[in-house]
């Protein structure tokens, strides 16, 4: 056999086993299993939350314990006397709920059948007596202010609770403590939204000092530990674990503590019908007196509908509710950029404008956000809102390279619309007195066939523009060669970077009606006995 209902008291059981314990030896309740009425209280585990108002519940616990109390060969783990067996009980019980914030409950323990060994080595001829009634128990609980948990609620809760034990029972029998007891306590536990609730429980029982066996029996400290977890939560059905016992105030010098714990497990149902089912068992620890070796227990506590309670138990069936939707952030313009990300929140924009409207500061229908050049409208023939020619400082930039044929100085006609806007923008800005025509080559070929072919080439481009109507005095071409590179000179397209034509706008000098020319690089230099052939420039 197992350990979980005996004690090693070693010299003392020896001695009662023997016969030579004294007749004097006080029985006591051996009853550990103390339900509670509540449809959600865990068996021996309460939860915080009193009964709905003027709701009541009723119904009944029957539980089975073998070996509640049996007395083991002093030095061994061999059974020498079975004083409680077997017990079965049954508990009939109620309960009502007041004002929201109280219960009170009542709870009459049956036993209805109980066996064991002959008495006689304990002082008493027989068996103990198998039908008998115990101590009736009066319970009571009271929420603690401002952790009263709704019905269906989840979050923290607490409780005060006393309990009356009334001497009802047969003491003889071990089913009563002969005296009335006081169990005051406290429950807290939480309830989260899942459905799953953790509860502890801890009090007092307030109980006769007795002395069976070498072992002092008397004021306990109580403590329960509980859980219940939503398995089909819709159906009603979850899981109950506790584990629940005592420990005595004060025992015997040189006894071990007593510690009758008991771990229990179960399912319950929660039906439609206002009946809650239970159906479970367990066992005790192995180290004290009244603690089983195991113990099965089934229950069906009964709420009417007519009450608060049964409402309280269906919404408690029901998948907790999702939180509700995020309200819709405000976007006051409609334009759907919202919140710190509309720099424009009282004028719809487009997103790409971070929710401003678009400008076109140059009304080239090229909105700014786009238009590479936001001050110079395009014209017809611009591209990304930039035209072909523009002032730009002391530049005037052309959106596209002017093309010549390959090593000559013929302007192709492709570059023709390029010079005819760099044309208008001379005619159009009177104010600019000189422009310098530059024109530059890659590295390819000697610095005397570079230096000539750029000479030619912005010669060209000068004529281009004195044909379309612009004063020869505004106007003054050199050629630069390779010598002002933009990129290196190791690729084709770096190449073609370095193959360009500029146009700077020259300052005026001081006390000169014009300014003057610079000198152009290229003079001096030889013309090349042949014209290269390495490719365009």
């Amino acid at each position: 056999m197992t350990r979980s209902a005996c004690i090693a008291l070693g010299l003392v059981l020896g001695l009662a086993v023997s016969g030579q314990a004294s007749a004097q030896d006080a029985r006591f309740d051996v009853q550990a299993f103390r339900p509670l009425g509540a449809p959600q209280d865990l068996v021996t585990v309460g939860q915080s939350r009193p009964l709905s108002h003027l709701s009541i519940s009723g119904g009944a616990f029957l539980n089975f314990s073998l070996d509640p109390l049996v007395l083991v060969a002093a030095g061994t783990n061999s059974k020498a006397l079975s004083v409680v067996g077997n017990r079965l009980q049954l508990d009939v019980m109620a309960s009502v709920g007041l004002f929201d914030w109280f219960e009170l409950g009542l709870d009459m323990p049956l036993v209805l059948a109980q066996g064991g060994d002959n008495l006689e080595a304990i002082g008493t001829e027989g068996f103990v007596q198998s039908f008998t009634p115990g101590d009736l128990r009066l319970t009571a609980k009271v929420a603690v202010p401002g952790l009263r948990r709704a019905p269906e609620g989840s979050g923290f809760g607490a409780a005060l609770t006393f309990g009356l034990g009334l001497p009802t029972g047969i003491q003889e029998a071990f089913a009563s403590d002969g005296e009335t007891t006081w169990t005051p306590g406290l429950m807290l536990d939480y309830r989260f939204e899942s459905g799953i609730l953790l509860a502890l429980n801890t009090g007092l029982w307030l109980r006769p000092e007795r002395e069976f066996a070498g072992v002092q029996w008397g004021n306990s400290a109580t403590f329960g530990l509980g859980a219940e977890v939503p398995i089909l939560r819709s159906s009603g059905i979850t899981a109950v674990g506790m584990l629940s016992g005592s420990a005595p105030l004060e025992k015997l010098p040189d006894n071990p503590l007593q510690l009758p714990a008991e771990l229990l497990v179960g399912l319950r149902w929660y039906s439609g019908l206002g009946l809650t089912f239970t159906v479970g068992g367990g066992g005790g620890c192995g180290c004290s007196l009244t603690s089983p070796t195991m113990r099965l227990f089934t229950s069906i506590i009964w709420v009417p509908s007519v009450t608060k309670e049964y409402a309280a138990l269906e919404r408690f069936k029901e998948p907790p509710e999702p939180p509700p939707p995020a309200p819709p952030p405000v976007d006051p313009d409609g334009d759907s950029v919202i919140g710190e990300g509309d720099r424009c929140p009282a004028i719809a924009g487009p997103v790409e404008n971070s929710g401003c409207p678009d400008t076109d500061q140059d009304g080239d229908a090229v909105v700014d956000r786009l238009d590479r050049c936001p001050e110079n409208p395009a014209g017809p023939r611009g591209r990304e809102g930039c035209p072909l020619a523009r002032i730009a400082g002391n530049k005037i930039i052309i959106l596209d390279q002017v093309h010549f044929a390959t090593d000559q100085d013929v302007i192709l006609p492709e570059s023709f619309p390029i010079l005819e806007e760099v044309a208008n923008e001379l005619l159009k800005h009177l104010e600019i007195q000189r422009v310098l025509i530059e024109a530059h080559t890659d590295a390819r070929a000697t610095d005397t066939y570079n230096y000539d072919l750029s000479r030619r080439r912005a010669a060209s481009v000068m004529n281009f523009l004195l044909d379309s109507g612009i004063a020869v005095e505004r106007l003054c071409s050199a050629g630069f060669g390779r010598s002002r590179p933009l990129a290196a000179n190791d690729s084709e397209s770096n190449m073609a970077l370095n193959r360009r034509v500029e146009f700077t706008i020259l300052p005026p000098s001081e006390g000169a009606l014009m300014p003057p020319c610079p000198p152009d690089p290229a003079a001096g230099q030889a013309l090349p006995p042949v014209k290269s052939t390495k490719g365009k420039r």
